[in-house]
């Protein structure tokens, strides 16, 4: 999920309906990509090539216009029913064409560029999306919901208003966590009388060690939550580390991201507890946050955001 949003394009947006319902005009965006967009009409046949997507489709009211998915496209429930076509990281050209989709919304970075290419050549019009923060989701929210024509207002407003209510430490902590840096951490925040920020291990894989960077949308959710991402300056948006490299960042709360995080039965930290020298380790800062709640670049995101600020300030206290 790296880069960012571009703004939405600066043309008048539909007149305001009814989620999940049409206005016959034309519409107009700009893609993360700097690609201008523009329909004749709303969109009508949509295919969503990113489970993420398919979440924002339905999220605007107009789960009824997808006609095609990718594997794994299962939240909300209903998003089970729907024709798959493939799978995100390899997309079939002509099981999408068989839709008759008058768009397809998708995954910059993730789909292959061929695929998307060769779509659009064949005249199909291709929104892009590349949310690299969690404004951008917000802003793709809209965008969306000028290609649908249907009035996200509400919704935006409401997923604003939660984003700016995360705990109100956080920007407290983050701004500190980005001004100290990593040798003297302590000792700085003790002389700025700003609270010491919180390191922080965030694990996307057990086996090879797999974590994120400050880069990416999850690196962004630890920050502004008041924490530090030991790795955050790692070149990788999602970089394979040593484990060496993690016992020696010796982080003050490791999180990991399930497809089960309820299942006792499942243990992300099970490699870790045999190095007690982890303060996380020693003292029990654990959190393990559900894999799709936290990687799907969605509304539902925020749930996930306000489990680990809340994990971040007990840390610290």
């Amino acid at each position: 999920m790296p880069g960012g949003h571009a703004a939405p394009d600066p043309v008048p947006s539909p007149a305001r309906a009814a989620p999940g319902s049409a206005v016959a005009a034309a519409v107009s965006v700009t893609d993360d990509t700097g690609r201008p967009l523009t329909l004749a009409r709303p969109a009508r046949r949509v295919v969503a090539l990113s489970p993420a997507l398919v979440e924002m489709v339905y999220a605007l009211g107009a789960g009824d216009r997808l006609v095609g998915v990718v594997a794994h496209s299962d939240w909300p429930a209903a998003a089970k029913a729907l024709p798959r076509i493939g799978d995100a990281l390899s997309i079939g050209v002509e099981s999408v064409l068989a839709r008759e989709p008058d768009l397809v919304l998708a995954w910059e970075g993730g789909n292959p560029a061929a695929a998307l290419n060769r779509l659009a050549a064949l005249g199909v019009p291709v929104f892009r999306s590349q949310v690299g923060s969690l404004e951008g989701i917000g802003s793709t929210l809209e965008r969306l919901a000028v290609l649908l024509g249907v009035d996200a207002a509400a919704l935006v407003a409401d997923y604003q208003a939660r984003l700016a209510a995360l705990p109100a430490g956080a920007a407290t902590g983050a701004a500190t966590g980005r001004a100290v840096g990593r040798a003297s951490d302590a000792r700085a925040a003790t002389e700025a009388g700003a609270p010491q920020p919180v390191t922080v291990f965030y694990q996307v894989w057990d086996s090879p060690p797999m974590t994120v960077n400050g880069r990416h949308v999850i690196g962004e959710v630890i920050t502004r939550c008041g924490g530090r991402n030991v790795f955050a300056d790692a070149p990788a948006i999602a970089p394979v580390v040593g484990i060496e490299a993690v016992v020696a960042a010796a982080p003050d709360l490791m999180i990991a991201s399930s497809p089960r995080p309820d299942d006792p039965g499942l243990d992300p930290f099970a490699g870790w507890r045999r190095f007690p020298s982890i303060p996380a380790i020693a003292q029990g800062r654990l959190l393990v946050v559900d894999a799709d709640q936290v990687s799907r670049p969605t509304p539902r995101m925020l749930e996930a955001a306000a489990k680990i600020c809340a994990a971040i300030d007990a840390a610290r206290r």
